[in-house]
């Protein structure tokens, strides 16, 4: 894959420094304000359930690397950390079979109106022959759901079912480490988010990608 320039990545750097502060000062807030969250979920019910889950999607269909520095943390307080887990696997999951359906249908023109064909070009190389399944799950580890959704769509065989499948698998590690940070105390909730950046960074400074904290 090639590694973007210089100052691309450190722009890449920056926006994940300040996911990770937005993270800890929604957590600070969200704790803060825990009784009304938890009335506002309460009366809410299965809407407030559908509600997160569906936004999350969204964020993942556009490239809005906020449903971790702000979604999660509300969650975690209002929710709690294992529903929070659950309902963000959800909306990853969906967000990426619908970026990935986009792809698959409607091709380069309209992906390319979305979100552009840059970055998703520059996976295409990176996109194993074998063992697909298996590689994208570990390829979570290594890149948004959305941008390889889109690149998978475009640019490989794989059927939409197994898809889905090994996104949701991929992704449940990233789902449960930030639901159930969000949920620690200040200090721990700190050093478990400077840990996801400093890995993050490594990430971004050997393969040119990045994995939204």
């Amino acid at each position: 894959m090639k590694i973007p320039p210089k100052g691309t990545l450190h722009g890449e750097i920056a926006a994940l420094l300040l996911l990770a502060i937005t993270f800890i000062a929604v957590s600070v807030l969200a704790e803060r304000y825990h009784a009304a969250l938890a009335t506002l979920v309460t009366q809410g019910g299965i809407l407030g359930v559908a509600a997160y889950i569906l936004l999350t999607a969204v964020f993942v269909i556009f490239i809005i690397p906020l449903d971790i520095a702000l979604l999660i943390p509300i969650g975690a307080v209002a929710w709690g950390p294992l529903p929070t887990a659950l309902m963000s696997i959800a909306g990853w999951t969906l967000g990426a079979a619908i970026a990935f359906l986009i792809a698959r249908r409607f091709g380069e023109p309209v992906v390319a109106r979305l979100i552009g064909l840059e970055r998703i070009r520059a996976i295409e190389s990176r996109i194993p022959k074998r063992n697909l399944f298996w590689m994208v799950v570990l390829m979570r580890i290594l890149v948004s759901v959305d941008i390889l959704s889109y690149a998978l769509g475009l640019f490989s065989a794989m059927p939409w079912r197994s898809y889905v499948v090994a996104t949701a698998i991929g992704v449940a590690p990233f789902g449960f480490y930030f639901a159930y940070t969000g949920a620690l105390p200040l200090w721990y909730r700190v050093a478990a988010v400077a840990f996801a950046v400093a890995l993050a960074t490594l990430v971004i400074l050997r393969y040119g990608v990045r994995r939204e904290p």
